[in-house]
């Protein structure tokens, strides 16, 4: 097995992987939200507010002194949006880097360790060490949606794909069976009562006690059989290197485990989630305004798990349709939106009902856990906007190592009601993977009709491959027709 092969190449294809959002976050994806960092749920007032707040259906078509933003207009709408995104989490970048620099070494079957390669065994043993075990990958995510309202009702079919991968790198099982690997390649079987022709004396004594000790002890028949294969294949090796390959002994004796049982696993969890949603918003007055939604969902999961080093990976699963699972349920959304003169307040509890969604194969089970957001904003003309939102639940991503929980602050400027310019930025505070993401957006009016451009780019970003990459990022594009 070719360790650095496998593991580097393993790392690049989970950066090469690509998704928008966590299994189960708000997502900044709708075109106007993104552009606005992600707030939306207090200012929200088009077809998409069947996904940030439904209460804002209430107040469509309704005319009133506190309409802050033209909603009394809004009597019919269609809408088609789609965003697509990635982002990486965990310390994926820092292994990738390490991994890059391991040796190149083959390791087989026992034996197969010939002593000559032992100094790049013992470097790749430190490195594998070294690795943090923490998942580390990428989200990719991918989202549609195609809705339609009238008055105060909607419906709306939203589809997105978010796709997860990650590699776990197991570093409590990176030893090797010295003595099986050297007794096999030829060494002798009994000690020999020889005198070493490469290291000293003082240092063949020393290696003979370290491989007596720890928790792979060797009698001394057994480390004196090692160290005399040791020392006659590397007669001819620079002398200055000699305690350097006496280190290097002792740090495959003392590294923990066993390499053929290590469990170093490259997973991708996904999901498509398919939605038929039917939106109803009542107001209760001039101020306040609820709403619901009734989701229809189906999920097509995907579960797969490739061991990469040991023996696992002789029971390697790989990709295919066989893997992919589909079940279905149903979603409840809530929303209430209350709104004074010059100012708008929001609140939206999704997925109050929890669905849960399994993949009977593997046992990864996708649940859509109850999430809420609230936000407050700002609207002194109906041209102009500034909000800022809050994730009030920490929202689990498709593995364990993912959760957000965002602020977002955002503003839109509707030039002479032809042209929107939008900016904002968000921060997840639950983990600090992304940093703080600014965002852009910029919308045309052309009569009934809006075409809408929203992105996102984090400013922290790592070396992958040498190339310093963003590790957020995010575009969006939607096509409205309003009246």
């Amino acid at each position: 097995m070719k360790i650095k092969a496998t593991i580097f190449t393993a790392a690049l294809a989970v950066s090469a992987v690509s998704q928008t959002a966590l299994a189960n976050e708000f997502k900044p994806g709708s075109v106007r939200a993104l552009g606005m960092g992600g707030s939306n749920v207090a200012s929200t007032n088009n077809v998409d507010a069947s996904y940030w707040n439904p209460a804002a259906y209430g107040f469509f078509g309704k005319e009133s002194a506190v309409d802050n933003n033209g909603m009394a207009d809004k009597g019919f709408g269609l809408e088609l949006n789609a965003d697509v995104g990635a982002y990486l989490f965990g310390p994926i970048a820092a292994n990738m880097t390490k991994a890059s620099a391991l040796p190149t070494t083959t390791i087989g079957a026992v034996g197969t360790l010939t002593p000559a390669g032992i100094k790049d065994a013992a470097l790749l043993v430190d490195g594998l060490t070294s690795l943090d075990p923490t998942p580390g990958g990428v989200n990719v995510l991918a989202g549609a949606s195609l809705g339609a309202r009238v008055s105060n009702y909607g419906l709306g079919i939203r589809s997105s794909a978010e796709v997860n991968a990650s590699i776990s790198f197991d570093n409590n099982n990176t030893g090797l069976n010295l003595f099986s690997s050297f007794v096999a390649a030829g060494a002798p079987a009994v000690p020999l009562p020889v005198a070493p022709q490469y290291f000293t004396v003082l240092q063949r004594d020393q290696m003979i006690g370290d491989l007596q000790l720890g928790a792979n002890a060797m009698t001394a028949a057994q480390a004196n059989a090692v160290v005399a294969a040791y020392d006659a294949s590397l007669v001819g090796t620079p002398t200055s290197e000699q305690v350097a390959m006496v280190n290097a002994l002792k740090t495959l004796h003392s590294a923990p485990g066993d390499l053929t049982k290590n469990n170093t696993v490259l997973s991708s969890r996904g999901v498509v989630i398919s939605e038929v949603g039917v939106t109803y918003g009542h107001s209760l007055g001039d101020n306040l305004s609820l709403g619901t939604v009734l989701k229809y969902i189906q999920a097509d999961m995907i579960a797969t798990d490739v061991f990469l080093l040991g023996n696992n990976n002789t029971n390697a699963t790989s990709f295919s349709k066989t893997n992919v699972e589909t079940s279905t349920g149903l979603g409840i959304d809530l929303g209430v939106m209350y709104r004074i003169p010059d100012w708008q307040f929001g609140l939206t509890a999704r997925n109050i009902n929890s669905p849960s969604f399994e993949h009977k194969a593997s046992g990864y089970v996708y649940t859509l856990k109850p999430q809420a957001k609230v936000g407050a904003a700002w609207i002194p003309s109906d041209t102009f906007t500034i909000e800022a939102g809050y994730d009030i639940t920490k929202n689990t991503g498709a593995v364990a190592a993912s959760e957000s929980q965002y602020w977002n602050v955002g503003l839109e400027w509707d030039a002479f009601n032809v042209v929107a310019i939008r900016a904002g930025a968000f921060k997840n505070t639950a983990q600090n993977d992304i940093g703080v993401v600014p965002t852009l957006g910029l919308g045309l009016n052309l009569w009934a009709a809006r075409i809408d451009l929203g992105a996102a780019v984090s400013s922290k970003k790592v070396v992958l491959e040498g190339k310093s990459t963003p590790v957020y990022a995010m575009g969006s594009l939607a096509i409205t027709i309003d009246f």
